[in-house]
C-alpha cells in the first residue's frame, strides 16, 4: 500500500550498501577493498594479514560480499588470511554475520585464524561475548588486549606467502550431508550453553 514500506526495498538497499568494492588488489600494504563504510587494509608488507577498524555492524546481507573479498586475497596470495578486527562500540560485530562469516571462510581455507583488539574494559567484554557466542568453533579466536600484545602474537607466526601447498575447497567440492554439516547459529548458542550448564554442575 501507498506510504508503507517495502520490505523487498529494504533487503535489497542493504545488499546494495554491503557491496563488494576493491581498491587495490594487488596492494603489498594498505587498503584492499571497501564493505559499506569499512575499510580493510593489509596489514604488513607482502604478508597474509587484514586488518580492519570496523565502522559497520552487518546484517546476514553482508557476509557473501565479505566471503568473496577474503577467499580472492587468499586466492591471490595462495596463503590462508589472518584477520584483526578493532571493534566499534558503537556498533559492536553483528553475531549472525560473524557466525556465518567465520564458519565459511574457515571451512574453505581462506581465512586461518582472527584476533579482536580490545583497548579497554568493556572491548575486553564485548571480545569475550562474542568468542564465546557468536563465532563457529571450528575457527581459532582470539582477543588480545593492546597493539603491543597484538604485535607480539603476530611475531609468533609465519606470515609470509604464497604458503607451499595451499589450496582453496571450492563451494562445488565441500558440499556435506545436513547430519554432517555445520549446526546454524540457534542451534550453536543452545548446544554451547547446555555445554555450560552442564559442567557448571559437574
Amino acid at each position: 500500500r501507498f506510504g508503507e514500506p517495502n520490505p523487498r526495498q529494504g533487503r535489497t538497499g542493504d545488499m546494495a550498501r554491503y557491496e563488494l568494492q576493491w581498491i587495490d588488489r594487488d596492494a603489498t600494504q594498505g587498503p584492499l577493498f571497501r564493505i559499506g563504510r569499512d575499510v580493510y587494509e593489509r596489514e604488513r608488507p607482502g604478508q597474509r594479514v587484514i586488518r580492519l577498524k570496523a565502522v559497520e555492524s552487518y546484517s546476514p546481507d553482508g557476509v557473501g560480499p565479505a566471503v568473496e573479498a577474503f577467499t580472492e586475497c587468499a586466492r591471490r596470495w595462495q596463503a590462508p588470511v589472518i584477520f584483526i578486527i578493532e571493534p566499534n562500540l558503537s556498533k559492536p560485530p553483528a553475531g549472525r554475520f560473524l557466525f556465518e562469516w567465520s564458519r565459511t571462510t574457515h571451512a574453505s581455507g581462506a581465512v586461518e585464524r582472527c584476533f579482536m583488539k580490545t583497548s579497554n574494559r568493556l572491548t575486553r567484554l564485548m571480545g569475550a561475548f562474542v568468542l564465546r557466542l557468536f563465532t563457529d568453533g571450528a575457527m581459532p579466536f582470539e582477543a588480545l588486549h593492546g597493539e603491543e600484545a597484538l604485535q607480539r602474537r603476530l611475531d609468533a607466526l609465519e606470515l609470509g606467502c604464497p604458503r607451499a601447498g595451499f589450496q582453496l575447497i571450492e563451494p562445488s567440492t565441500a558440499l556435506v550431508l545436513r547430519r554432517d554439516a555445520p549446526p546454524s547459529l540457534l542451534r550453536s548458542l543452545v548446544q554451547r550453553a547446555v555445554r555450560r550448564a552442564t559442567r557448571q554442575r559437574g
